[in-house]
């Protein structure tokens, strides 16, 4: 499967109408063989057609599960509700898979709903941690007010420009040392995500990722059910969170793997696909009861 086009059709999108009265809006295989559950939870752009490619790589082991950070649910407090309900109703336990803003999102979910998740798999993103130092503060609340920023700017800046802007941030500043391959797949998919990003939901990820502030205070002992069940994957040249950041993560985890050598940045696991599919699936499998 090598178009967006095909992984539409092979993978259609479902939706379920929750306690909420509000939809939910998802694309789910399941394995027919499958031991496990994974939830693929895209970074701060919020389109889960990113992984459209991943969602193929991880079928091969496991059933598989993405959505959108969708509009309806205003915050993270109510998307990580809305999730569980998703998952209770198709009776899944799932692991989940962050990257960037998706491993903030899933530590919000695996600290308030323990019960639904097996396990967690985060890179290239960092921690919550109450115990995070001034350092990895201070690093992300800068990064919090460039959001504010962006957020004024796109009041009038025309939409095309802004997605030209954004196009020309991930090609001129996080594809150093690629690949002319490794490049040419990351234009592709920045062009396709272009497609598809609508201002209105491009305002919603600005404040979704505000919102995240919020959250702030995590604990060793929110994730005390996950010893030896959490992958970290930071690679060694991914600048975008630094390295007090990074240890914060860490030291908030109970017995985390570390991986450091998967390179190619922020961006290193749509880059390195296949060795990232293969050192998270083959984590997961050796721990899977």
């Amino acid at each position: 499967m090598n178009s967006i086009e095909a992984y539409y059709r092979k993978y259609p999108l479902q939706t379920m109408r929750l306690s909420s009265k509000k939809v939910f809006s998802y694309r789910y295989y399941k394995h027919p063989q499958g031991k496990a559950t994974v939830v693929l939870l895209t970074c701060g752009i919020g389109l889960s057609d990113l992984f459209y490619l991943h969602f193929e790589q991880f079928a091969k082991d496991f059933s598989v599960l993405t959505f959108d950070y969708q509009i309806q649910f205003a915050d993270n407090a109510e998307f990580a509700q809305a999730v569980n309900e998703l998952l209770n109703n198709l009776g899944e336990r799932v692991w989940l898979i962050g990257q960037s803003l998706g491993g903030i999102v899933a530590q919000i979910i695996a600290k308030n709903y323990p019960e639904s998740i097996d396990g967690l798999v985060l890179s290239n993103t960092c921690s919550l941690s109450k115990n995070m130092n001034i350092e990895a503060y201070g690093h992300l609340m800068k990064m919090i007010e460039s959001q504010k920023k962006a957020r004024k700017m796109l009041s009038f800046v025309p939409f095309s420009l802004y997605k030209k802007l954004i196009k020309w941030t991930v090609m001129k500043k996080k594809t150093a040392g690629f690949t002319v391959q490794e490049s040419n797949l990351m234009e592709n998919l920045c062009d396709a995500m272009m497609k598809i990003l609508t201002k209105k939901y491009e305002y919603h990820m600005i404040d979704f990722l505000i919102d995240a502030k919020n959250h702030f205070g995590m604990t060793a002992d929110d994730f005390s059910k996950f010893n030896h069940k959490v992958l970290l994957i930071l690679s060694e040249d991914d600048n975008t969170f630094n390295q007090s950041c990074k240890d914060a993560l860490i030291d908030v985890m109970p017995n985390p793997t570390v991986v450091t050598d998967i390179t190619g940045g922020h961006l290193a696991l749509l880059v390195k696909r296949e060795k990232y599919a293969d050192t998270v699936s083959d984590y997961i499998t050796k721990r899977i009861d």
